[in-house]
């Protein structure tokens, strides 16, 4: 099993943003710490509000 492979089979959190989601092959690794970075308008505070909604 290639570790690609057995990374989609973990558990995750969605982010509460559909594409998101698509692209992190369905949400956030649990235990984990995730850093959010752009420029101003990027919409970093709309993901994290979105999360926490």
């Amino acid at each position: 099993m290639y570790v690609g492979d057995f990374l989609k089979t973990l558990d995750r959190v969605p982010s509460g943003v559909p594409r998101l989601d698509g692209l992190l092959s369905g949400g956030f690794l649990p235990g984990r710490v995730y850093l959010v970075v752009g420029p101003p308008g990027s919409g970093k505070t709309t993901l994290g509000m979105q999360f926490l909604i």
